[in-house]
């Protein structure tokens, strides 16, 4: 709910009202869990910026080699310190073709 790139806006989903701004009083030491795959590129380099380490999220409904797009995008980004992958709702339908996607990118 920090992200100015994906929910951090005004009339979020349920939200009432604005989160616009609200990384702002985000402590440096909190870890981002970062799933905004539509804007990966500027959502990972916003938190950089920031000071925060970030953990990629991968997405449950995506391709298990969708995480190579965001392994991509985080090099050269500073404090990208893990990948997972999150589920909202059912279980993890490929775990293993998830951590071969993984381990294969450089």
């Amino acid at each position: 709910m920090f992200d100015p790139y994906h929910n951090a806006i005004r009339n979020f989903d349920l939200v009432r009202g604005d989160l616009a701004g609200s990384w702002e009083d985000s402590p440096r030491d909190v870890v981002i869990v970062n799933w905004n795959g539509s804007h990966r590129d500027a959502s990972l380099r916003f938190f950089a910026r920031r000071g925060h380490r970030q953990i990629i999220a991968g997405y449950f409904d995506g391709a298990p080699d969708d995480v190579r797009d965001w392994l991509r995008s985080a090099r050269g980004v500073p404090g990208v310190i893990g990948v997972m992958v999150h589920d909202l709702a059912r279980p993890l339908r490929r775990p293993r073709a998830f951590a071969r996607a993984v381990r294969s990118e450089p």
